[in-house]
């Protein structure tokens, strides 16, 4: 059935659409339809642009509200693509990781004599990384300047 389709159609049929329609009419609404898109998809940056809020006149206080709600509202919008919440996402972003649980105080008098007795306190030893990344290493030292070199900034 698709092969006796394929002989009734004609390149004289397929060209009807066009024929009687010049080519200068074919490119003004090729033209005309691309122009309409792009004003289109531009208008919101446009309008952005010339409505937006001027910050020029806003004092530095406004103008850091105006930040401020903006942050927020992208920290929401991350929050939300993540399936977090703004809370938990704003707070490890101020502080980092969150803290963990402090270890329960006891207050037994047999540790106390414990650990006046060891002479230690209640910190756990440290590793031998944390040792030598409180250790002070000495720098390179820097060359003397000479007087005799004229100073460019003064």
């Amino acid at each position: 059935m698709s092969d006796t389709l394929k002989e009734e159609t004609t390149p004289d049929q397929l060209m009807k659409h066009f024929q009687g329609s010049s080519l200068k009419s074919i490119i003004i609404f090729t033209l005309i339809i691309h122009a309409v898109l792009l004003a289109g998809t531009s208008f919101p940056y446009l309008y952005k642009m010339v409505v937006g809020e001027n910050a020029s006149e806003m004092s530095e206080k406004e103008r850091t509200e105006t930040a401020m709600r903006k942050a927020t509202a992208v920290l929401r919008e991350i929050a939300e693509e993540h399936g977090l919440k703004p809370q938990d996402l704003s707070s490890k972003l101020a502080g980092g990781t969150p803290k963990a649980p402090k270890a329960p105080k006891t207050n037994n008098a047999s540790t106390k004599a414990s650990q006046d007795d060891s002479g230690t306190d209640s910190e756990t030893p440290k590793s031998s990384i944390e040792k030598e990344l409180e250790t002070k290493a000495v720098g390179p030292t820097t060359p003397k300047p000479e007087d005799d070199e004229e100073d460019l900034f003064n």
